[in-house]
C-alpha cells in the first residue's frame, strides 16, 4: 500500500509537476501582490509628505503676514507673541485629537490597501465602535 502512495507513477509524476507550477504560480502571484500593495503605500506616504511640506510654507507665509499685521495693528512688538500662543493652541489641539485626525484615517487607509476592505460598508452600517 504504502509503495502505491509513494511509488513512482505516471500520475504521481503528473501530481508533483502539476504542485509544482501551481507553487511557483502562487509565489509569482504572492509577489505581484507585494508590488502593488507597497506601491500603494509609498505613494500614499509620498503624498502625504508633499502636503506636509507645502502646508509648512503656507505657515510659515501665513504666520509672516500675521506678524506683519499684527505689528502694525497694535503697534508693539505683541504680535510675535500673540503668534506663538495660536501655534501653543493648535498643538494641544493637534495632540489632543491626534487619534481621530491622523491614527484611525491612517489605519484605515493602510488596512484598505493591505486587506481590499471597503470600510464605507461598515461605516454605513453602525461605524466605529469606541
Amino acid at each position: 500500500m504504502l509503495k502505491r502512495i509513494f511509488g513512482r507513477s505516471e500520475r504521481n509524476e503528473r501530481t508533483i509537476d502539476d504542485l509544482k507550477v501551481y507553487l511557483s504560480q502562487r509565489y509569482d502571484l504572492l509577489k505581484l501582490e507585494l508590488l502593488g500593495k507597497s506601491s500603494q503605500i509609498l505613494s500614499v506616504i509620498f503624498s502625504m509628505l508633499i502636503v506636509l511640506v507645502c502646508a509648512l510654507a503656507v505657515l510659515i507665509y501665513l504666520s509672516s503676514a500675521l506678524i506683519s499685521w499684527l505689528t502694525i495693528a497694535l503697534n508693539a512688538g505683541w504680535a510675535y507673541l500673540i503668534v506663538c500662543g495660536l501655534f501653543i493652541l493648535i498643538i494641544i489641539f493637534v495632540l489632543m485629537y491626534k487619534d481621530k485626525l491622523f491614527v484611525k484615517p491612517l489605519i484605515r487607509k493602510f488596512s484598505r490597501i493591505l486587506y481590499g476592505g471597503n470600510d464605507d460598508e461598515t461605516e454605513e452600517k453602525g461605524g466605529d465602535h469606541e
